[in-house]
């Protein structure tokens, strides 16, 4: 009797160690969860630091500001700066010919008569000289505006029609989408690819394409085609990794964003007309977009 009892204490000695070890296993298991949480945590802030404008968004209600001024559609300028173009989609209204402008010589370009949208074109220049203050001097830009004419030729005589839209349905008519290249070869992979992708949303400009969001945007990963929303909305998408597709439904399934952008209070709502009318706020700066989608989204800021 004493010897099995002595055995079946030693058995529970056994099982109290291996409790114990289990035990530590998964404490430090949690632990190294911790620590990586609060080294991605900083690590995330150190690039917020870096250059980057911070972002802080959050869905409101209670606190977000009164629209209620009416504004009839016939007296709406539309930036068109978040209009959905894609192959179900076509552009509709085309972009006023007065609002384009030429972006050489500030520009590396393909060709000295490509144009943009005036304020497409303003970010471009920015974007492009940060690129060489970082010593990225490979850049040019292939493409902007298109005319329909244009795009049907390309289209046309596309040899992979997975990369270029029918016309009537390019973010390129718009005048504000802008293709992207490297002199020294492909920029697919590169590091170029990725500087740009960071930072083109520091000025108001997306990447349409992304290789993961192929099913959304029905058009094939193209790391080239940037496409200006402007700066809050850009920083908003990545932050959210949102394409325009799943911004505007994001939109539309809140009653509308504040964001904390450059130290100043931004209001994003999406209105869908009643009686020919949206509402907007009457006492701080705003612009409209319309979506091709049934509604505007309204900018306000103070």
């Amino acid at each position: 009797m004493e010897h099995y009892s002595g055995r079946r204490q030693k058995s529970r000695q056994r099982q109290r160690r291996r409790r114990r070890t289990l035990f530590a296993k998964v404490l430090a298991f949690v632990i190294l969860i911790a620590v990586s949480i609060v080294a991605y945590t900083h690590l995330m802030a150190d690039t917020g630091n870096s250059g980057y404008s911070t972002v802080s968004t959050s869905t409101v209600s209670h606190r977000f500001p009164s629209f209620n001024t009416e504004l009839p559609i016939s007296d709406i300028e539309d930036t068109q700066y978040l209009k959905l173009v894609n192959r179900n989609l076509s552009i509709n209204t085309p972009v006023e010919p007065s609002l384009l402008a030429p972006i050489w010589p500030g520009v590396s370009v393909r060709a000295v008569d490509i144009t943009l949208h005036e304020t497409a074109r303003s970010a471009m220049l920015k974007l492009y000289q940060a690129a060489e203050r970082d010593e990225i001097h490979n850049l040019f830009v292939a493409s902007g505006y298109r005319t329909h004419e244009e795009q049907r030729n390309l289209y046309e005589n596309a040899s992979d029609r997975r990369y270029v839209m029918p016309p009537g349905h390019s973010e390129h008519q718009l005048g504000l989408a802008v293709d992207i290249l490297l002199t020294t070869g492909s920029i697919r992979g590169t590091s170029e690819a990725m500087w740009l992708t960071e930072n083109a949303p520091e000025f108001g400009l997306i990447l349409s394409y992304p290789y993961h969001k192929q099913e959304i945007t029905g058009v094939a990963y193209e790391p080239w085609h940037f496409r200006y929303v402007g700066r809050v909305h850009a920083s908003v998408m990545l932050q959210h990794d949102f394409v325009l597709e799943e911004y505007i439904t994001f939109l539309q399934e809140t009653v509308g964003i504040q964001v904390e952008f450059d130290e100043e209070n931004w209001y994003i709502l999406y209105q869908r007309p009643i009686d020919g009318k949206i509402f907007v706020p009457h006492d701080m700066d705003f612009n409209v977009s319309s979506t091709n989608t049934g509604g505007f989204i309204i900018t306000a800021w103070r």
